[in-house]
């Protein structure tokens, strides 16, 4: 019951942030006009970010002895699960983009939730688990400014372009385990919106003529099913026996993959193009020339994959099994500019690849005397090209990970209920100089996950 309080009490937090942060962000990225929007750069759980994103081939087995997180990137992990765990994710943001013609400078805070997620063992003994939860998959927020003069005319054309919106997932999951292999999906609903719009107003300097703004917007809904597929293999490698004969070490290497299909979303838009007096506070339309309503219409997602590889080395004795070390390589990749199509109509984009390594390290879980000890310490780093193609030369990201698993509670015997804090902060950068645009950022990301027994039969009535 107390587990349950705690959620309850934690889901309405969480629900309290995502509702106020959305009118709160002041997150300005251009490239977010792009697509579906400004794909989150680590868009896994607080562990995985890290160690540099990499997740998939990122066992139960390596979140260490007190607790875990859920591994939603790769549902395979799910039949693994032994406990009962509540898992949320915050993301606080600071971007500084940078112009180089003209040049200029613009920096933005944030703060956004990353993920809500419930992981459930339905069947220990036929390793059997399930997991649901709600996450943003990307976003929009944008705002740019453009002033342009007009030589026949002697006047200055101010533009304003404007974006907002987002793609978000629910999704439900199920996991199944074998000795060596494990398999999972992951199905649910993408949905969000994208709504576009561009103010123009003219500065006249030659006459007393007033010309009135003029608004231009594109507001499209959109949502749909979606399905992914993943796989684990773990293989031992060396097993070295001790002394006494409940201990053992061993050295084993993991597999993993996964595939999130080809996505049709179906999609409802409204424009409009009128003339009027516009600002933040003063909204009045004087003639509307143009006001279509919900037009049907489709956007094509492409498929993801991902592959990934881990060493690890395990410590196996009667006070705990764990992970003392693991690093771990991954790749993943989508074909956006040859599959991705809005209304029929493709985008500035190009096909994404990601590159990312992590490791980790936990000095010894039962060492109950040195608590830091007990901490699990995170390293990573990434580079690879987002699907942003503004100037057709192509985007840069890359980026490095620090990140920390911090145990809460010390393990008791007669206690089943562990709360671990993981720790994450990335710095990187999206863009080179031979971009126009480029920005720089700093993520810091704070997990919350709290496991706990549920559903045991009673031994005593």
């Amino acid at each position: 019951m107390l587990f349950a309080k705690k959620i309850t009490r934690l889901s309405a937090i969480l629900c309290l942030v995502c509702f106020l942060t959305p009118t709160q962000a002041q997150i300005n990225s251009p490239f977010s006009r792009y697509g579906l929007g400004n794909e989150i750069f680590n868009n896994q759980n607080a562990a995985s970010q890290g160690m540099g994103g990499f997740s998939t081939a990122f066992t139960p087995s390596m979140n260490g002895s007190y607790g875990q997180s859920i591994n939603f990137n790769n549902p395979a992990t799910y039949g693994s699960l032994y406990l009962t765990t509540f898992d949320l994710g915050v993301n606080f943001n600071s971007y500084t983009l940078k112009r180089n013609d003209p040049v200029g400078r613009e920096k933005s805070n944030y703060l956004y939730p990353n993920y809500i997620a419930i992981g459930v063992p339905i069947s220990k003994a036929k390793k059997i688990g399930m997991a649901f939860g709600l996450r943003p998959i990307s976003q929009i927020n944008y705002s740019v400014n453009e002033q342009s003069f007009l030589t026949n005319t002697q006047d200055t054309l101010f533009t304003n372009f404007k974006g907002s919106g987002g793609l978000n997932q629910i999704f439900f999951g199920l996991g199944k385990s074998w000795k060596r292999i494990s398999v999972g999906f992951n199905t649910g609903y993408n949905f969000g919106r994208k709504n576009i719009e561009a103010l123009k107003s003219f500065n006249n300097s030659t006459d007393s003529n007033y010309f009135y703004q003029t608004l231009s917007s594109t507001n499209t809904m959109y949502g749909g099913a979606f399905l992914k597929i993943g796989v684990q293999g773990e293989y031992p490698l060396k097993s070295i026996k001790h002394k006494n004969p409940t201990e053992k070490t061993e050295y084993s290497i993991s597999v993993g993959a996964t595939a999130n299909l080809s996505q049709t979303l179906n999609a409802r838009q409204d424009i409009l193009r009128t003339t009027g007096v516009y600002d933040n506070g003063n909204n009045i339309p004087i003639d509307t020339a143009s006001a279509q309503t919900d037009i049907g219409g489709t956007i094509k997602l492409p498929a993801t994959y991902s592959l990934g590889v881990a060493f690890h080395k395990r410590e196996i004795s009667s006070r705990a099994i764990y992970d003392q070390w693991v690093v771990g390589l991954e790749y993943s990749g989508a074909a956006w500019k040859d599959n991705y199509q809005f209304y029929g109509q493709k985008d500035l984009l190009s096909n994404s690849w990601m590159l990312r390594l992590g490791g980790q390290y936990c000095p010894n879980p039962s060492n109950f005397e040195n608590y830091w000890s007990t901490v699990v310490y995170r390293v990573g780093f990434f580079t690879g090209k987002d699907y942003a193609n503004i100037d057709n030369n192509g985007l840069k990201v890359s980026g490095v990970t620090v990140g920390m698993g911090l145990p809460i509670r010390k393990y008791r015997s007669y206690d089943y209920q562990f709360t671990v804090l993981n720790l994450a902060l990335q710095f990187g950068q999206r863009g080179t100089s031979v971009n126009n645009f480029n920005e720089s950022f700093i993520q810091f990301t704070l997990g919350y996950s709290l496991s706990d027994i549920w559903f045991n039969k009673r031994k005593y009535d």
